[in-house]
C-alpha cells in the first residue's frame, strides 16, 4: 500500500511541477488536471520540459523522465492525476530499480489492489484503482437544517442558486467529508444564507465527498452552473 500511494504522490508532485511551469513561463494561472486539460487543448503541444525534467504525453496518460527518474501514468477519474494502473506502476518501479522488486510484474500489483478493493481500501474506475478515503481521515459536515439560498464560489466565478430539492439531496448524501479538504489545492467553497446571513461554509472538490454525493454536485449542479456561464 505505501508504494501504491507514493506512486500516486510522486505523479501528483511532477503534474504540479509541469503547470507550475507553464504558468510561470507563459504567464498563466493553471492549477488542476482540468485547468491543464484546457491549456493543452489550445496549444496542442505534447512535449513539455519542465525544471530538468522531460514530459511525453501518450494516449490517456504521460511519460515524466530524466537521468534520475522516469514516471509512467494515465491520467485519473475526475480531477485526481492519476490511479494505479498496475502495468504502468510496474514499469515505473522497473525503470526507477526500486527496491520492490516483486512489483515488477504488473499481475501482482493487479492482485494486491483487488485484494485492497475487497478489504474496502480501494476502488476501481475506469481501469484504474484508486484509495478510497479512510473513515478516520473524515468529518460529519453539519450543514444547516434551514437555508434559503446556496452560494458557489470557485477561482473568479460566484453562482447563487435558491433553495432547491437537488441542493437537498446533494447534503443528504455528503454523509462524510476528507478532514484536510481545505489543504486541496483546487476546491469549490459553498456557502448556505438565510435571510441574507451566511450560516454555514464548507469546501467541496470531487475527490472528498461520497460518490453519490459528487454525482450530484459536480455532474449537475456544477455542470448546468458552467454550462450557463460557457453560454
Amino acid at each position: 500500500m505505501i508504494v501504491l500511494k507514493k506512486y500516486i504522490q510522486d505523479v501528483e508532485d511532477v503534474c504540479n511541477n509541469l503547470i507550475r511551469t507553464i504558468n510561470k513561463s507563459e504567464n498563466t494561472s493553471l492549477k488542476t488536471k482540468y485547468d491543464f486539460f484546457h491549456y493543452r487543448s489550445t496549444c496542442c503541444k505534447m512535449e513539455f520540459e519542465a525544471e530538468g525534467i522531460s514530459y511525453r504525453l501518450h494516449g490517456n496518460g504521460c511519460i515524466a523522465f530524466n537521468e534520475k527518474m522516469f514516471i509512467d501514468w494515465d491520467f485519473g477519474y475526475r480531477s485526481r492525476w492519476c490511479g494505479i494502473e498496475p502495468w504502468k506502476v510496474a514499469m515505473t518501479l522497473k525503470k526507477n530499480n526500486s527496491i520492490h522488486m516483486k512489483y515488477y510484474d504488473g499481475n501482482l500489483i493487479k492482485a494486491a489492489c483487488e485484494q485492497l478493493v475487497g478489504q474496502g481500501f480501494m476502488f476501481m474506475q475506469c481501469n484504474q484503482y484508486y484509495f478510497k478515503v479512510a473513515e478516520n481521515e473524515t468529518f460529519k459536515p453539519n450543514f444547516p437544517a434551514e437555508y434559503d439560498t446556496l452560494v458557489i464560489e470557485h477561482s473568479n466565478s460566484i453562482w447563487s442558486m435558491p433553495r432547491s430539492k437537488v441542493i437537498d439531496r446533494f447534503i443528504r448524501k455528503s454523509i462524510w467529508v476528507y478532514d484536510k479538504i481545505d489543504k486541496v489545492a483546487d476546491k469549490y467553497i459553498l456557502r448556505f444564507f438565510l435571510d441574507e446571513k451566511e450560516v454555514y461554509m464548507i469546501p467541496y472538490n470531487d475527490a472528498s465527498y461520497p460518490e453519490n454525493a459528487v454525482k450530484i454536485m459536480s455532474d449537475v449542479i456544477l455542470k448546468e452552473l458552467l454550462k450557463c456561464e460557457g453560454d
